[in-house]
């Protein structure tokens, strides 16, 4: 990724945009702080505000025309804050509070010509940046301000004034005031012996040129004068004296003599244009404006009126998502702190979690009105570390080893149709997936079975249709393996190729997405589709639950088929169903997809309990990794399967799917069953364990990733070798052993000839002397 992709990529994110109101503001005035200020009851800090933005905030709050209030959010909703009103009120009941620190004087002299309100802005403006400015004015000073723009006029009751303050203010800046007369010939002196000349054209009226002839832009005319204060027009032809049009002028043409004087680029690095704010109006209820008893707001009702104010913000993905919660920001940093990890050597650690704790589910792009999408940035940072050996290795090579065990000779399995006529090839594929088969093994027999009998070609003969057991390869894809990922389909394209090329049926839909990167001319479908047109298998009757809340696996967010044939099939089966507020293509993922489960657990458990937190019902998934890993948080969750086949295995709603070590043995025993039954071929058991584990210890094993063949590896090449050492204070043993390149240490005992896990653990790094496959290191007291 380079500055212009970055850059790109940043400004899809909105949150930074300035928000209606003050992207509305000539100033941009950032009217969230000062309601927030407001509504808190602090208008000394809300004062802070406008004093930090405003160019004479005195006069401005007094007499602004607040384009703001056209476009507040609240104009629909009650109305639209009453913004100048708040002004008002903090600009007449608080002093000054800003300290006017002193500026070195610059050598550039500047000459202002006409003290009307876009004159005086741009001087206020140059002046706080140390430029002598000189102002030229015909009659009293400040009386053409005050004849057009009667709120300025002194109050003759109280005797306020309410140009005092800013007066001052310029006075201590050494702003100058000079009665002339306003002509061409101070025009011809003030070009001559100025740096930079701005004229009033609401003021020195005969001196400005026609507005035509102005660069709206930058509002230069000619050489070094700058031209600024333009009646407005309405859409009738009628002329008015909008303050804040004419003081944003004052303060655009200032930046420009700033440029002329110092002779760079007029237009280089100026306020860039940003996108609109997005801010969701969903669920608001209108609020009506609050009205003040007298002319001016007191402290309670401005503090009323300021809270009505939405604050608004996108947010829109971190709201709904766990992963973007956690870093506590949004999707323009992210980018950024990717971008900055890549450009260093060996990466930031906090940035590398950042990178790998994204489920790659894409519900931020569907969410984001800009279609900002994490997923994209963040699988691009895993390809750019892996192609650079940057990917730390233990992030998710648990999750890659399974993938491969799960295609490797004990689990995976291409079987043909048998009994079909030789030499015809079966019309279909079954793809069950590695996770329904290690989790639902009985009930992937059955749905196999069923297909296998039901699905007829256009002669009502048997179709015939093939079984595959194994990996999809999605796990490299999310882990950033793009070669791994496409060898990985090689291997399956080419069984695809020996069973005849039948069109496959996949039942998990990331198989699915893979199936159709990896084969498309298989044009892979979902089984859900291929079941929804069949009759409902004969099943028991069943008690189900009052309503479910359909739980959409993030990966057929995009599969508007798989969506409707899974709802079509649960309603044959009798389950009345409600739509979550985040469902179909806005759904959010369980916590397993992009391998977050592998390389942050505790997000990915965070992730889930979110997405239980928004199912009020008990769920009905498609996809068996969301319905164990909502249910492992405690969700009461069925999978579609439950419901078309109960009789066949099924667990309850509240049982826990099998742990990592049981889901490799019941891929294992599928194999060895579908053999046995379509083939008669019978392969041996596995093994007896040789090494008893207590629940919790087995818990902990769970957590930590560790598989019990390993465990039981390790504690065998001990007692085979001796490489193990012993705890002089318990008794027990500690055995490591080192069968690739994890070492595996685990803590047992000899309990009356019952060898007894009491903890294990493992580190992917090599410790001389820890033992290796054959634990051949002597024992040590």
């Amino acid at each position: 990724m380079d500055q212009r992709r970055l850059h790109e990529i940043e400004a899809r994110c909105t949150q930074e945009s300035p928000p209606h109101c003050r992207a509305a503001c000539p100033f941009h005035l950032d009217v969230r702080a000062f309601m927030a200020r407001m509504a808190e009851k602090k208008p000394a800090e809300a004062r802070k505000v406008l004093e930090r933005h405003l160019p004479l905030p005195g006069i401005i709050g007094r007499i602004c025309d607040h384009p703001c209030e056209n476009v507040c959010l609240r104009l629909d909703l009650g109305g639209s804050l009453a913004i100048h009103a708040l002004e008002l009120a903090c600009v007449t009941t608080g002093e000054q509070t800003r300290r006017l620190l002193p500026m070195p004087r610059k050598r550039f002299r500047m000459a202002v010509l006409g003290a009307g309100l876009a004159g005086l802005a741009a001087a206020h403006d140059l002046a706080a940046k140390g430029y002598p400015v000189t102002v030229f004015h015909q009659g009293e000073a400040w009386k053409f301000l005050r004849d057009r723009y009667p709120a300025l006029k002194k109050d003759v009751t109280t005797g306020q004034d309410p140009l005092a303050a800013d007066r001052e203010m310029l006075a201590r800046r050494q702003v100058l005031f000079s009665e002339a007369v306003l002509d061409a010939a101070l025009a011809e002196r003030a070009e001559t012996e100025f740096d930079g000349v701005l004229i009033d054209a609401d003021a020195a009226q005969a001196l400005a040129p026609p507005e035509s002839a102005i660069d709206a832009a930058t509002l230069h005319w000619r050489g070094k004068i700058c031209c600024a204060g333009w009646l407005s027009v309405t859409a009738t032809g009628h002329c008015y004296a909008s303050a804040s049009a004419q003081a944003g002028q004052g303060r655009c043409a200032a930046q420009t003599l700033e440029r002329l004087a110092s002779g760079v680029s007029l237009t280089a690095a100026r306020e860039k244009e940003q996108g609109p704010l997005h801010t969701s109006l969903e669920g608001l209820e209108p609020e009506p404006r609050v009205e003040p008893a007298a002319e001016i707001y007191t402290e309670n009702e401005a503090a009323r009126e300021a809270a009505r104010c939405l604050q608004c913000e996108c947010l829109l993905c971190v709201r709904e998502c766990a992963y973007l919660q956690k870093y506590k920001g949004y999707p323009r940093i992210y980018a950024r702190q990717i971008y900055n990890n890549a450009s260093i050597v060996k990466g930031l650690h906090t940035a590398n979690a950042l990178v790998n704790g994204c489920a790659l589910c894409g519900q931020c792009q569907e969410l984001c009105p800009e279609n900002f999408s994490m997923a994209e940035l963040c699988l691009s940072a895993r390809r750019d570390m892996v192609e650079r050996d940057f990917m730390p290795p233990s992030a998710h090579e648990f999750a890659l080893e399974d993938m491969e065990s799960a295609s490797g000779p004990e689990c995976a399995l291409a079987l043909p149709d048998v009994s079909l006529p030789q030499g015809r090839p079966a019309s279909w594929l079954f793809f069950p997936g590695c996770q329904l088969a290690a989790s639902r093994g009985e009930q992937v027999g059955a749905l196999y079975a069923y297909v296998r009998d039901a699905l007829k070609d256009q002669a009502g003969q048997r179709a015939g249709v093939a079984l595959l057991l194994s990996c999809c390869g999605i796990p490299a894809r999310w882990a950033g393996r793009e070669t791994l990922f496409k060898e990985h389909a090689a291997r399956l394209a080419e069984q695809w190729e020996q069973l005849g090329r039948p069109q496959i049926m996949a039942a998990c839909s990331s198989c699915l997405s893979a199936l159709r990167d990896a084969l498309p001319e298989a044009k892979a479908l979902s089984v859900w589709e291929v079941l929804d047109g069949l009759p409902l298998p004969q099943a028991s009757p069943q008690a189900l639950p009052e309503v479910f809340s359909i739980h959409d696996p993030c990966t057929a967010r995009g599969d508007a088929a798989w969506l409707t044939a899974v709802r079509s099939l649960a309603r044959k089966c009798g389950a009345r169903l409600e739509e979550p507020r985040l469902s179909g293509a806005a759904t959010a993922c369980c916590g397993y997809g992009g391998l977050v489960w592998c390389a942050q657990p505790d997000l990915a458990r965070a992730m889930s309990e979110h997405r239980a937190a928004g199912l009020p019902h008990t769920a009905l998934a498609s996809c068996i990794m969301c319905r164990d890993r909502l249910v492992a948080d405690g969700k009461k969750c069925r999978h579609l399967l439950d419901l078309l086949f109960p009789d066949q295995g099924a667990a309850d709603e509240t049982q826990k799917g099998p742990g990592l070590s049981a889901r490799r043995a019941n891929r294992a025993a599928l194999r060895r069953r579908l053999l046995r039954a379509y083939l008669g071929t019978e392969e041996d058991e596995a093994a007896p364990a040789i090494v008893h584990v207590p629940p919790e210890t087995l818990a902990r094993l769970e957590e930590r990733h560790i598989l019990l063949s390993d465990v039981e590896g390790a504690v065998a090449a001990a007692e085979a070798g001796g490489g193990r050492f012993q705890n002089l204070e318990n008794g027990h043993w500690l055995a490591s052993w080192r069968p690739r390149h994890v070492t595996f240490w685990a803590e047992y005992s000899n309990e009356d000839g019952v060898l007894v896990l009491h903890d294990a653990w493992c580190h992917r790094m090599q410790v001389p002397g820890s033992g290796g496959q054959s634990g051949c290191v002597a024992d040590s007291g």
